[in-house]
């Protein structure tokens, strides 16, 4: 079952199409079944849902389920159009759709790539558009967009809507698996469905639990509906051990990510240092950073620990409109002296204010950035860091992603510019601080 979905419908031609998936050779599973009944429910004046968005993780059969509804429809004398960013699904769905024609139903078809399209005799009509601007000047009853994910503007929306104009029972389909910040448009959809939706507007959702681990193979079932049918639990364990795990999360727990760029450090790796600390901070050392924009500002303490560890706690995490730059500065200043910091850094390029305050602070920017950034990846992979009480760290990490160099390093970025991290870039330069070999011993004599 779905994790989100509405009430089921009433009534619906689930039955013819499954007649049609069974006479294809591919039988719906359950789940297809469910998500069919509702991409067929029928009310007074046609189709019951205009649009219909279904998302599930990626190699649990959403081909085969618009294989059948693609000819239902072109049995029916209806128009399709289907459209993605790749043209290889819409194509590998045309192709299956095509041999399942009967010669004596189809008047033409034309497998040219670019000029797909399918003509019946009773004028039902299927064709694939480009993802820019194929769409503009013709119509259609059923428009299908695949792979939703990959649409970061509106801009083929708006070129493929007004193809549904002229019909009397139109239906927009939507399929995909989960997006990131960027996947504009369904993200949009998600937000509808979540919020209850419209009586014409079908959202379902196959996904794991957000507080389940990446780890947690109950999550991977709940995302993966078509497992221990053609889907293996080994399939997915192998994609567990070799993709990134922002892929692995949108691809197969069909969860949502930040970005899909590298993750700073993974969530479990993070959590995995968590500790207690002691009170009492041992030669601390200070980052702070304030967000471009002046909205908000963070301020991170660390110091090697005897066991060779590095504690990591949160000092501050302050916001404004914008912040009072002066009191964030004296109160900046109070804090170094009442923990007795030796050493503090900070981004030039939007802490220099904030540095008049406090004396001891150097700018930690560039190529040494770029080493702060990879040591602290590098101290929490290999549970050397020991953190308690960090939410907004936390909060922060889920935002921050690798950016890389043609030089082959990478610093800590946000991972889309409209959130700040300045809580982990401030953890980033107070470990690095911390993490400098002791000073010599004086040498007497």
């Amino acid at each position: 079952m779905p994790r989100v979905m509405p009430p089921d419908p009433a009534l619906s031609q689930l039955s013819a199409l499954q007649a049609i998936a069974k006479e294809t050779g591919r039988p719906l599973l359950p789940w297809q079944s469910l998500a069919g009944k509702f991409l067929t429910a029928t009310g007074p004046d046609g189709w019951a849902y205009r649009e219909v968005a279904i998302v599930v993780a990626r190699q649990n059969g959403k081909t085969e389920l618009l294989v059948p509804r693609i000819l239902l429809d072109l049995r029916n004398g209806k128009r399709i159009l289907h459209t993605a960013q790749n043209r290889t699904l819409p194509r590998q769905v045309f192709m299956r759709v095509a041999w399942q024609l009967d010669k004596a139903e189809t008047g033409y078809i034309r497998f040219a790539n670019g000029q797909e399209e399918i003509q019946l005799k009773n004028g039902g009509s299927y064709r694939i558009v480009a993802p820019q601007r194929g769409a503009r000047g013709l119509s259609c009853d059923t428009l299908i967009f695949d792979e939703l994910r990959e649409f970061e503007d509106y801009d083929i929306i708006g070129a493929a809507t007004p193809t549904l104009t002229a019909s009397n029972d139109p239906q927009t389909i939507y399929l995909s698996n989960a997006g990131s910040d960027a996947s504009v448009v369904l993200n949009d959809l998600k937000r509808r469905g979540e919020e209850g939706g419209t009586d014409e507007f079908a959202y379902l959702e196959w996904s794991a639990a957000p507080d389940r681990s990446i780890e947690d193979r109950e999550g991977w079932a709940e995302a993966n509906p078509a497992l221990g049918h053609f889907l293996r639990m080994s399939t997915l364990e192998t994609a567990f051990r070799t993709k990134p795990p922002a892929t692995f999360e949108t691809e197969h727990l069909c969860r949502w990510v930040a970005s899909m760029q590298p993750r700073l450090v993974s969530d479990n790796a993070w959590l995995a240092c968590r500790s207690t600390i002691p009170v009492k901070p041992i030669r601390p050392a200070i980052g702070f950073n304030m967000d471009p924009s002046g909205h908000r500002a963070s301020a991170v303490m660390a110091w090697p620990m005897s066991d060779g560890r590095i504690a990591c706690v949160e000092l501050m995490d302050v916001s404004g409109d914008p912040i009072d730059v002066k009191q964030l500065g004296t109160d900046l200043a109070a804090l170094v002296r009442q923990h007795g910091a030796k050493k503090a850094a900070y981004a030039s390029w939007t802490d220099k204010d904030i540095a008049r305050y406090v004396p001891i602070a150097e700018a930690l920017d560039g190529k040494e950035f770029a080493n702060a950034s990879e040591n602290f990846a590098r101290v929490i992979m290999q549970g050397r860091l020991a953190w308690d009480n960090a939410d907004d760290i936390t909060t922060d990490l889920a935002w921050t992603a690798r950016r890389s160099h043609d030089s082959g390093a990478w610093i800590a970025v946000p991972a889309t510019p409209e959130r700040s991290v300045t809580a982990v870039l401030a953890a980033i330069r107070a470990v690095w601080l911390a993490s400098a070999p002791k000073p010599p011993a004086p040498r007497i004599g």
